[in-house]
């Protein structure tokens, strides 16, 4: 566990220098009017102002680079406008502020959320489809289903978010312990069953030659975290399951669909039973997983983001080499998932960021023209570029930057290759999912087959109804914001 310890000590290092250089950058921002990071500062200067609120983020270049893009287009567009950096999601002040009536005229979203769902069901956000149209064709369609909801007030949908980024769910394995089989990255295999018996496999070969803390995949179960049914999810879709159809139509329970749903459960629990993830998974929290396999604990991870392979991609010292060799030779981010139990190709999950506009803000005009402006794929390529890579960029052109094609970056050679393929939104925008989502009723059927014994076909049968009963009795359209 020595390991664990020094990443452990490496993160609070990391976090502490963060930290002092968000303070440092706050201090600089507040010599100029526009930026403001605090509430009370917020108060004087929003007046007559364009008010957006933005949650910063992990890294400060990412944040000064947004402040630029705020004060270029202040100063070309002659509109007084106050960037309200904020520490924390956004999705749930934002609804508070819309029930007060008092509320921004424009609002990052870091992760798609029944809240934004619900809001756009309402009628209490603006339709921007007038500042996507026109660069429409220049974004993954994937994405585009991701930001367009259905407004019940109207019976329609359209475009209500602006994607801002993307993440895809990956897999990260650590080569080295191949390299000690005498095996290679070809040998793993393509098809869904073939490809996690391998690690299986490797698990089974390392404990023979006294690799005995090692398991297979660091998969977290915890049904309350977002990681767990992000997993399920994409298990689901494995084994050719879907819960509703392209028209938004639910089909969870017909035939076909019924049985991936079982074979999903009964798959995800026998890896747990049989000792293939860690007994905490149930447990773990979402940064745990990545703890874990970078401790080597387990062999293979899944996760939304980057983020694992960007804790070993530090400046190039004579003290980052182990770093520096981890993240360009240890380190595997595969460029796809194995194909379907049917053999299609596998439809990879995405995440998003995005910007809403509330119905009625004050300077909602003012507020397309700057969305408009941060939209241009040179504007977005600087927001997504100091994110140093945990966030993609939702335009495929943008990927075909320098910085998305340095051949000596692995990492992102893999996921542009991802990107490229067929890939799909959680399916957020779907009110019914959204309370699916939040009832954890996936990965509380999982749970049901782990710990309490309850047949894979019993708790299949119940999470179906329950779904079912949600839409049945339209709870969808009545979500509560707390």
């Amino acid at each position: 566990m020595k390991i664990r310890a020094v990443l452990i000590l490496f993160f609070l290092f990391s976090l502490a220098v963060e930290l002092t250089s968000c303070s440092v950058s706050q201090v600089q921002s507040l010599s100029n009017s526009t930026i403001i990071n605090s509430e009370e500062d917020a108060q004087t200067s929003e007046e007559d102002s364009l008010v957006i609120w933005w949650q910063q983020a992990y890294v400060s270049e990412a944040d000064d680079e947004l402040a630029r893009l705020v004060q270029e287009w202040e100063k070309s567009s002659g509109i007084k406008t106050t960037l309200l950096l904020k520490p924390e999601p956004l999705d749930k002040p934002l609804a508070s502020a819309i029930s007060q009536g008092n509320f921004p005229d424009i609002v990052f979203i870091s992760l798609a959320s029944e809240i934004v769902a619900k809001l756009a069901s309402e009628g209490k956000l603006a339709d921007v489809s007038d500042v996507i149209e026109p660069i429409k064709d220049s974004f993954n369609p994937g994405i585009l289903d991701g930001v367009n909801y259905l407004n019940k007030t109207v019976g329609e949908r359209s475009f209500y978010a602006i994607p801002m980024g993307m993440t895809t769910y990956n897999i990260h394995y650590w080569k080295p312990y191949l390299d000690r089989l005498g095996l290679k990255t070809s040998d793993i295999p393509q098809d869904w069953q073939g490809f996690w018996q391998f690690w299986q496999d490797v698990r089974d070969r390392l404990h023979k030659l006294g690799e005995k803390e090692i398991t297979s995949f660091c998969i977290t179960l915890n049904k309350n975290v977002s990681d767990a049914h992000q997993a399920f999810l994409q298990f689901l879709h494995g084994h050719n399951a879907s819960i509703f159809d392209n028209q938004g139509r639910f089909v969870l329970e017909r035939p076909e669909n019924r049985q991936g749903l079982i074979n999903a459960l009964s798959q995800l629990s026998d890896f747990y039973r049989d000792g293939y993830i860690p007994p905490e998974s149930m447990e773990w929290k979402n940064s745990d997983n990545n703890f874990q396999f970078l401790d080597r604990q387990c062999l293979l991870v899944t996760n939304v983001s980057l983020s694992i392979p960007a804790t070993q991609k530090l400046p190039d010292t004579p003290f980052t080499q182990g770093e520096k060799n981890r993240y360009l030779n240890e380190i595997v981010t595969l460029s796809s998932w194995p194909s379907t139990v049917k053999g299609n190709p596998s439809k990879v999950f995405v995440g998003h960021s995005s910007v809403v506009v509330p119905a009625n803000a004050e300077h909602s005009e003012a507020a397309k023209q700057f969305l408009a402006y941060l939209a241009q794929p040179e504007n977005l390529q600087r927001l997504t570029e100091e994110l140093k890579g945990r966030t993609l960029p939702p335009m495929p052109e943008l990927l075909n930057t320098p910085f998305w094609q340095n051949s000596n970056d692995p990492h992102f050679a893999a996921v542009g290759l991802i990107c490229a393929g067929d890939i799909q939104p959680f399916p957020t925008t779907n009110l019914a999912y959204a309370e699916i989502n939040k009832e954890k009723i996936l990965t509380t059927a999982l749970e049901r087959v782990i710990r309490d014994s309850v047949s894979p076909e019993e708790a299949a049968d119940d999470a179906i109804a329950r779904i079912k009963e949600i839409i049945r009795k339209g709870r969808s359209s009545t979500i509560n914001n707390e």
